[in-house]
Parts: C-alpha cells; sequence; structure tokens
C-alpha cells in the first residue's frame, strides 16, 4: 500500500494517515509517499515498514552513518541538521497545540542550534556480543532485542570511541565471551565515559571476576584513569548497572572541571551526555533565576546546576531521590567549598511539601515522564513566584505545562539541541506566578 508521510513523531518516525489511523513508519520524511507494509496493528494505531520511497523529499540526505538504518539511534540523520531542527521545533508545536488548545508560539524562542553535529557525546554504554567468534560492541535497535554491531559510532567522542575500541580489543585478546544467561558468565556491557582529558571504564559481566593482566592493560590505555566492575545477572534489567559494583582499578572518580567547578563523578552519576550545551542549557537557567533569591533544584543529580545556582542565590536546596546521587553532591559542594547549599534525599513531591522555608524560585529537570500527579499538586498548592522546567520530552512537558496553567503563566520556551541527528530536544520554560 502507499502511504503519504504527513509529520514527524516524537521518536523521529514518520507518521501517515490510512482510513484516519495513524501508520508510524521509520525511517521516512514528511511529504515522502512510500510503499509500506504493516507488520503490527492496533485498534488506535499501526506500524509498518518502508518497503520502497516512491516519491523522496527534497529534503532527504545520505545518512553519514553506513548502519544509521539499522541500528536507529540517530532516526534524523536522514535529513540535514536545519530541517532536523524544524521538524523538533514541529513536534514542540504539536505538544503544545494537542494539551494547551490555542498557543502563543512566539513564546518560544529560536532554538540553540549544537555546533558540532558529531563526536559530541561524552559516554557510551554498549551491550556486548559474539559474532564470527569475535566479542564486539553495539546497540539494539530501538524497541526491539535485535543486536546490531558498531564499529565507529560518529557521534561519539573521539577519546571516547578510541578507548572503546581499544577495550574491546582488550577483550578479545584475553578471550573473553559475550554473557551466557544460564551460566551466568561472560562480558555483558561495556560503558565508557570521557570528561576533559580522563576516561572511567565500567565492565559488566555475569558472575565472575576480571584476569588482573586484563585490568593492567585497560589501565595502561591512554586517558583511562579509573576501572570499574559491574555484575548484573538479571537478563531484563532497564539498568545495565547491576546491585554490585566495585572499584578495581586506577582513581574511584572522574575528576573535571566544568563552568569554572570542580566534580566528582562515579559510574552511576548523571551528568549531561554534550558538554557543550550542557554549558549553554545551564547558563540559561541561571540568568533566568534572580540573584540573591531561595532556590529549590528538584531532581538535582550530582548537584551541577545547584552549585552554579548557588553562586548566584541566597541559599538552594537540591532534592533527588537516588542516595547516591546525593552522596556526590555533597562532595561537590564540599570539593568548590560552596556552604549555601543543602542536599536532601527523598521523593521531590514529598521532600517539596515538607519544606517550612518560603520558596523563590523552583527549578524542576523531571525524566521523560514528567512530573507526576503529586508533584504538580504539591507545586499548585505552594506560593512559589517562579518556575524554570527543564525538559527533554516535548509532550509530558505540554501536558505539565497544561496542568499549571490555572496558576502559571508562560514567559518564555527555550529548545536547545543537544543531541544531533536523534529525535530528542532539550527546551527551558519560564513560568510566572499569576497575581
Amino acid at each position: 500500500m502507499k502511504i503519504k508521510i504527513e509529520k514527524t513523531g516524537i521518536n523521529g518516525e514518520g507518521i501517515g494517515y490510512l482510513k484516519n489511523k495513524p501508520i508510524f513508519i521509520a525511517s521516512t520524511l514528511p511529504q515522502e509517499i512510500v510503499e509500506a507494509e504493516i507488520v503490527l496493528e492496533k485498534d488506535r494505531y499501526a506500524i509498518a515498514d518502508c518497503l520502497r520511497i516512491v516519491e523522496k523529499s527534497p529534503k532527504r540526505v545520505e545518512a553519514a552513518c553506513p548502519i544509521q538504518d539499522r541500528c536507529g539511534g540517530c532516526a534524523l540523520m536522514i535529513t540535514d541538521v536545519k530541517h532536523q531542527e524544524e521538524l523538533k521545533i514541529s513536534n514542540l508545536k504539536q505538544s503544545l497545540m494537542k494539551y494547551m488548545g490555542k498557543f502563543d508560539f512566539r513564546l518560544i524562542s529560536k532554538i540553540h542550534s549544537n555546533p558540532q553535529a558529531y563526536q559530541y557525546r561524552n559516554q557510551c554504554k554498549h551491550p556486548m556480543k559474539m559474532e564470527k567468534k569475535r566479542l564486539v560492541a553495539g546497540f539494539y535497535k530501538a524497541g526491539t532485542n535485535h543486536f546490531v554491531s558498531v564499529n565507529q559510532c560518529i557521534i561519539h567522542d573521539d577519546a571516547l570511541e578510541a578507548a572503546k575500541n581499544a577495550i574491546v580489543n582488550l577483550l578479545n585478546k584475553h578471550r573473553c565471551v559475550d554473557f551466557d544467561p544460564p551460566k551466568q558468565q561472560g562480558i555483558r556491557t561495556l560503558i565508557v565515559r570521557s570528561m576533559g582529558d580522563e576516561i572511567q571504564v565500567t565492565i559488566v559481566t555475569g558472575k565472575m571476576s576480571l584476569e588482573q593482566r586484563l585490568i593492567d592493560d585497560i589501565m595502561r590505555l591512554s586517558h583511562v584513569t579509573s576501572l570499574y566492575h559491574s555484575v548484573n545477572t538479571d537478563r531484563h534489567a532497564m539498568d545495565p548497572f547491576g546491585k554490585r559494583l566495585v572499584h578495581i582499578a586506577g582513581k574511584e572518580t572522574l575528576d573535571f572541571e566544568f563552568e569554572e567547578l570542580k566534580f566528582s563523578l562515579n559510574p552511576k552519576a548523571f551528568f549531561q551526555l554534550n558538554t557543550h550545551q550542557a554549558s549553554l542549557l545551564f547558563k540559561a537557567v541561571t540568568d533566568l533565576v534572580p540573584s540573591n533569591k531561595r532556590v529549590v533544584d528538584a531532581y538535582c543529580g550530582i548537584g551541577a546546576l545547584s552549585l552554579l545556582l548557588a553562586k548566584k542565590s541566597q541559599h538552594v536546596i537540591g532534592i533527588e531521590f537516588s542516595q547516591e546521587a546525593i552522596d556526590s553532591a555533597n562532595v561537590n559542594a564540599k570539593l568548590n567549598k560552596i556552604n549555601n547549599i543543602d542536599f536532601i534525599v527523598g521523593d521531590a513531591a514529598q521532600k517539596l511539601s515538607s519544606l517550612s522555608s518560603e520558596i523563590d524560585v523552583l527549578v524542576i529537570d523531571p525524566p521523560r515522564s514528567g512530573l507526576s500527579d503529586e508533584m504538580i499538586k504539591t507545586v499548585l498548592n505552594q506560593s512559589i513566584k517562579e518556575i524554570v522546567y527543564i525538559s527533554c520530552n516535548p509532550s509530558t512537558l505540554a501536558k505539565n505545562l497544561n496542568d499549571l496553567k490555572s496558576k502559571y503563566k508562560i514567559k518564555q520556551i527555550q529548545p536547545f539541541d543537544l543531541f544531533t541527528h536523534t529525535p530528542l530536544l532539550e527546551t527551558v520554560v519560564h513560568l510566572e506566578r499569576i497575581k
């Protein structure tokens, strides 16, 4: 059957319609006519494979990555960067209209483009499999359990990619094999993070130890300063890290400077994956927060933004559910000798509602699922003057903004392209309490 692609979905897939039912077709662009075959049909939507492009979009380009169509991570690499940004902004606008109805798009500022379309990502998490009797790194194609080997990922930082490939070679040199669930042995995942001149490595395995010769060889690699071993035997685990994470060589933390502050990261600590764009995003947030105010940073992680806010605020409280993240945040505060800040562990809504002091500004950076109903209720019941909402999902952002509009008005929406070639969009929204 032939279908015309009308728009791009939130995951970068093309969307056409058949008898008013949306048909999701990967690797297609708006205005293209494609020959497709439905592979999954539900009551409200269907998923189809593109068999042939009958009429190509003039915006289509050849993907720079040879496995783009099989990997699926960089869904928008089939069009130029400017058009990618247009598609992302279109998705943002569609989400706002869907949940909020009529909307003044003049509130949306020009997108902050990513100046580096390739080699921008500072961390990789590669599942490992055997191919032709050799251990290889790869990805699972989005939404499937289909493994795709990756020799070179062109959005990874050069130093990161060089270290990853060198470690894979060493694993093969030492005759390592992939994870065997029945035996609970073998290499499962390779995690590498590069910050500044330092590289931190975590090898996730079954119930086994790593040979000392392998450890020594990895630690001799250029810029590798920290090595961890994690055991994870849960076949269906969403988090690649297992319950047991052990430091086995080098430094315990990855140490670097960011915006004139010092940070120490353990393997599980989250930091923005595009360091350059994170700097611009954090500056946009701190610029929106007035000086000498009382600020709460909900979902604060390791406290990077909290510490930047503390430099201009009267007092900052960071809230995070993870005890490990709060421990890192406290270490980073001490490292930078910043005293006008407190970090507390717990559910953001519960901790926010229990705070006795008045809050001038609330900074929120929730997961892709957005704010919980309890968090929305807590925010509306307080008298917080301003909110700065950092979002990584236009759909849940728009839903939450609609929930907040009874007491808050939107002053500005600032999009950021942190992850070129992917459909992901970061957005900073400034809200003010309605008087």
